[in-house]
């Protein structure tokens, strides 16, 4: 039979499963990163939770971050030098295979992660033939994150 009506199986909410498991996802490496370095990063997804998820993550270790949701306008934000810029694969206005070639075509010369819910494989060598240096899946993982930007910090 079923959980009890008011047990803590039943009443909890498939949300708050996930933000429970993100926060025990947040492994050593994560919560050891220590940055040298004033990074700064562009955050462009449609999706304002998988936004705020990626902003929160950045700016918990200190990487100045700023959002756009659409292509169109992280195009316009782009007279700033962004050590990272992470693109969701699907945007707003254009996809994120176009936003990256754009960025590409304007000499952008940040580290440009495509983000992904979709067939990781195929949209990986989408994104990397529109420019981009790799591709994560999302919901965005704190430990894949953390690579990234300790590589960008070393340099």
């Amino acid at each position: 039979m079923g959980a009890e009506p008011d047990s803590p199986e039943r009443n909890e909410s498939s949300s708050s499963k996930f933000w429970r498991r993100r926060r025990r996802e947040l492994s050593n490496r994560w919560r050891g990163l220590v940055l040298r370095n004033r990074l700064t990063a562009l955050v462009v997804d449609r999706v304002s939770v998988c936004r705020l998820l990626a902003y929160y993550l950045l700016e918990s270790v200190g990487v100045e971050t700023k959002m756009a949701e659409s292509g169109q306008e992280a195009l316009e934000f782009i007279w700033e030098d962004y050590d990272l810029i992470l693109v969701d694969r699907y945007t707003n206005n254009m996809n994120g295979l176009e936003t990256i070639r754009r960025l590409r075509e304007r000499h952008v010369r940040s580290k440009i992660i495509g983000l992904t819910s979709g067939e990781i494989e195929i949209d990986r060598a989408a994104m990397i033939q529109a420019g981009a240096d790799d591709c994560l899946e999302e919901p965005l993982r704190a430990n894949a994150l953390a690579d990234i930007l300790a590589e960008i910090d070393r340099r």
